[in-house]
């Protein structure tokens, strides 16, 4: 679901200096979006919008370059023109200028010292409501941006979703990233990292499925370091190259192998819309997962609205909300549902679509999420929306006000 470019005023500093257009670039996001399932699947390396893009811009840059002037044109600089109080010497930007603290940046701006505040108190409804952010720039932008659109949780990847190798979490990238969400009073447990969509720990294919459980492995890690409690990813899929049972079997070993080697950080198995050969979109498939996770203390479900719709979950009345509800918990168990997804659907009831739409725009409409928003056995865990960009259009944060505004 792509999603372009918004400008969002970190800093509070202006700068009324004319600038040129090479000067003027795009600001680069993230922003998740879906991919459909294939045979290809494992193959495939889904295009992710909120990742960051390369703008290329080198015919500007040449014309903006300025050419050297030929040596007769050269005027040599006179005892008298140095001293001459018309003509002073320019000014040129000390190199050693000191780079601002995550702290000094929040301080410059009113509005994100105004949620910092916001965020000491309670939400409305026990409901922690935020958008899946951007990390361009560093992983504390997510936190910021979150502020900035008045989110009182928030989704992030944790490295680029476009490939499988990663720059290593420095120091610096750990600091500021707690300092941020310490200095905004974001809670870490209602942070909700969202996994590489180019996993697929189901994979019949032995050089992929390590890849998966690799990278699986290096972003809880991330997580551990981070000090984020949560981590969501997609369980797969057979792709149909094998069968459903020997893929559950495969995702809980994956599931497994990562706990074994880290600590503290709960995995989510995200519910899917049983969409092609993916796995996940019936409860009795998630339950059976988690029935072959070792460590049952640090598994969990997050469940996602236009997901659960897709794959014939109606939760628009409150008899057939109620009704899938009673069955997640009889099926899999509400102890294990950590957070939430908030999408609506583009695609009708038990469409198996995987398109999410605008809150209150799509098939579900508000009627369904007045019901979530009300609903007390979805209190204090993270509520992050996936849904599109619309163009010159704040739609995060008019969303969240959307949806608190539907509680009771």
């Amino acid at each position: 679901m792509p999603r372009a470019q918004r400008k969002r005023k970190m800093s509070g500093e202006t700068d009324s200096s004319p600038k040129t257009k090479a000067e003027k670039k795009p600001i680069k996001r993230q922003r998740k979006r879906n991919i459909s399932d294939s045979d290809e699947d494992e193959e495939k390396q889904p295009d992710d919008s909120r990742s960051p893009v390369k703008y290329e811009n080198s015919d500007v840059e040449n014309e903006t370059k300025k050419k050297p002037k030929p040596k007769t044109q050269r005027k040599k600089k006179t005892k008298e023109a140095l001293t001459d109080d018309s003509n002073p010497p320019k000014k040129t930007k000390s190199r050693g200028s000191k780079k601002k603290s995550v702290e000094e940046t929040i301080e410059a701006n009113e509005q994100l010292l105004e949620m910092a505040k916001e965020n000491e108190k309670e939400p409305p409804g026990e409901k922690y409501i935020g958008g899946h952010n951007s990390i361009n720039g560093g992983l504390y932008k997510a936190a910021l941006e979150s502020a900035s659109i008045k989110g009182r949780a928030f989704g992030l990847f944790l490295k680029s979703n476009r490939q499988w190798a990663a720059k290593a979490l420095s120091d610096d990238d750990v600091d500021n990233f707690q300092r941020a969400c310490k200095k905004l009073n974001y809670s870490l447990d209602k942070i909700l990292p969202h996994g590489t969509y180019l996993m697929n720990c189901a994979s019949t294919d032995s050089e992929q499925l390590k890849k998966s459980r690799d990278c699986m492995l290096e972003e809880v890690k991330r997580c551990q370091r981070l000090g984020i409690k949560l981590y969501n990813f997609h369980p797969g899929s057979t792709c149909g190259k094998g069968k459903v049972e020997e893929g559950l079997q495969t995702i809980a070993d994956s599931i497994n192998m990562v706990l074994k080697e880290t600590k503290d950080v709960i995995i989510l198995l995200e519910n899917m819309s049983c969409q092609g050969n993916t796995i996940g979109g019936k409860f009795s498939e998630l339950s059976s997962i988690i029935d072959k996770v070792d460590d049952k203390s640090r598994i969990g479900v997050c469940l996602d609205t236009c997901h659960a719709f897709a794959a014939g979950f109606d939760i628009r009345t409150e008899e057939s909300y109620e009704a899938m509800m009673s069955e997640f918990d009889e099926t899999i168990g509400l102890k294990y549902l950590k957070a939430i997804h908030l999408n609506d659907s583009k695609g009708k009831l038990g469409c198996h679509a995987d398109r999410h739409e605008n809150i209150g725009k799509g098939e579900i409409g508000l009627d369904g999420f007045k019901l979530v928003m009300n609903d007390s056995r979805l209190n204090n865990m993270p509520m992050i929306l996936e849904t599109p960009f619309i163009e010159n259009v704040s739609n995060y944060e008019e969303e969240i006000e959307t949806l608190y505004g539907l509680v009771k």
